[in-house]
């Protein structure tokens, strides 16, 4: 037994460290949600936000300045980080709106042909290697069964994972399952709401539809169960004690983990506690904050709080050095800038998240949409601390879990498109990470982006109505990572150039969808575009 002392909350904590009885590496994801690319301390946030901060600077990370979401919005990021391809790829056009599986059985089409996934990856390496899903899903029904209920089966299990403790969807950050009983719900906490939110679903339990609990794999009805407990007032807590019960029960094997935090997406609410503690400036900065605020900053640090724990625990168990941890969000932070994607001082009162110099938000294809934090940590590997430039995307988590592990995808999906590239040139500081490029859009193809090195096509945003932002423009992110300055005409070769990948990535996603996956259309058509999700 070895004994270590890690600082978290400024505490110095000493640790019995079990070694795991295997060389083989893990893997870890860990997943915010609606956080923008300046809301974390270490990148001038306002929240204190100490063990994230402290993890950045620690020997063993890599901060990613330049890192983005394959998506620029909920579903379609979480798929890119299973499969290593964009969303559209895999039938993910958009989201979908169900509060629990007792109210609802979503019919949502993710991979029918079942693309490859991380979970997989490490099952074709290695029987000993488990994995769970944990938290936000919102990529499928949990039923086994969900055809016969008119949804379609999509859990985690379908996609890879051998366990999950999830929600279907969208879920209050505090108090989240206290609507699914008349006698839980005295004790709800809604924070600045002042009543129930986000509510998706058909009449549930007792006649309310705003029930969200969490749900596991089990051999009972629809091959699921649910809790059947209050879950605590920091819903962080029940994630990482369930954590906790997964690291103990490895026994030395090697995992791959997903954990999806539901901080900080609507309805994001501080406890009384992390909210009084963010008004006195004990964990956020001195000012005067809008209720919304203080429950986004409380909401923050309880996330915090939560990485901290998942840290002392890999720690504690022997897994931390040879855990390759990959830290980021689902995209840009909440509440839209009309008409051009910059937000007046009076927003944040409102919609607190900040993507800092970046222009967009959530939803956009400008860089506040889908440039957001990012660390990756694996100190078996990285020897040293610090931050890296290039551009990196959240399909790079399966490449790179197969460039580890020296696993392909299946025969029968080798000519498949794949968007992915492994990151471990900049781990390791050896070989070359290239030149590469992206491509997004929001919902089909009338909001697009293309990025290859420091160029960028932007074509329509949802924060545009005004004309001037209505059309294909070129920006050089190397000298303008605001998206201030349209430079197509100064540079139209450059401009044709990437008009012209652009197609063919786009023909390539159709391809794609059609011989690849069986999606529902060919050609991604525009859903649900009024509702915040």
């Amino acid at each position: 037994m070895l004994f270590v002392s890690i600082a978290f909350w400024g505490l110095l904590v000493t640790l019995a460290v079990a070694k795991p009885m295997t060389d083989k590496p893990s893997f870890l994801v860990l997943l915010g949600d609606d956080i923008g690319w300046a809301d974390f301390s270490y990148n001038g946030g306002i929240a204190n936000t100490p063990n994230i901060k402290a993890w950045s600077e620690a020997v063993g990370t890599i901060r990613m300045n330049d890192f983005h979401t394959g998506g620029t919005v909920c579903s379609p990021t979480r798929a890119t980080i299973l499969t290593g391809r964009n969303h559209f790829r895999d039938c993910v056009n958009y989201v979908y709106g169900c509060s629990d599986m007792t109210q609802c059985v979503p019919d949502f089409q993710f991979a029918p042909n079942k693309t490859f996934t991380i979970g997989e990856a490490a099952r074709e390496a290695d029987p000993s290697y488990g994995s769970m899903f944990w938290g936000k899903w919102h990529l499928g029904s949990f039923y086994n069964d969900s055809e016969a209920l008119g949804g379609l089966t999509s859990s985690p299990v379908t996609h890879g994972f051998d366990h999950f403790n999830a929600t279907v969807e969208v879920a209050p950050t505090a108090t989240t399952n206290c609507n699914c009983r008349k006698d839980w719900s005295e004790n709800c906490l809604y924070g600045h709401y002042n009543g129930t939110n986000h509510c998706a679903g058909h009449v549930g339990p007792d006649g309310t539809n705003c029930c969200f609990n969490y749900w596991w794999d089990a051999n009972e009805d629809h091959g699921v169960t649910n809790y059947t407990k209050p879950v605590p007032q920091d819903d962080t807590e029940y994630l990482t004690d369930s954590f906790d019960r997964f690291m103990d029960a490895r026994d030395g094997n090697p995992f791959v983990a997903h954990v999806s935090f539901h901080n900080c997406h609507i309805p994001y609410i501080g406890t009384p506690e992390a909210r009084a503690d963010c008004a006195s400036g004990k964990t956020c900065k001195p000012g005067t904050y809008s209720d919304a605020q203080l429950d986004f900053y409380a909401c923050l640090n309880e996330l915090d709080a939560a990485v901290g724990r998942v840290l002392n625990k890999l720690e504690s168990t022997g897994y931390r050095d040879n855990t390759m941890i990959w830290f980021t969000t689902d995209n840009g932070p909440e509440g839209n800038c009309q008409p051009e994607g910059r937000c007046t001082a009076d927003h944040f009162k409102t919609y607190p998240g900040s993507a800092g110099p970046l222009r967009g938000r959530k939803r956009d294809i400008w860089e506040g949409g889908h440039r957001v934090p990012g660390i990756i940590s694996w100190p078996a590997v990285v020897k040293d601390n610090r931050q890296s430039n290039e551009t990196v995307v959240t399909m790079d988590v399966l490449a790179t879990i197969m460039d580890v592990l020296d696993v392909e995808r299946p025969s029968s999906q080798a000519d498949w498109a794949f968007d992915g590239q492994s990151v471990m040139p900049i781990l390791t500081g050896q070989g070359q990470f290239e030149t590469r490029s992206i491509g997004w859009m929001y919902q089909n193809v009338k909001q697009n982006g293309f990025r290859h090195g420091p160029w960028k096509l932007v074509n329509n945003s949802k924060s545009c109505t005004h004309p001037d932002c209505a059309k294909p423009m070129l920006f050089n992110l190397d000298t303008d990572i605001g998206e201030t300055t349209d430079v197509s005409e100064q540079n139209p070769d450059v401009f044709r150039a990437i008009l012209a990948n652009f197609t063919t990535w786009y023909e390539s996603v159709l391809h794609s969808r059609a011989a690849e996956n069986t999606c529902n259309t060919v050609v991604p058509k525009e859903a649900m575009p009024d509702i915040i999700f």
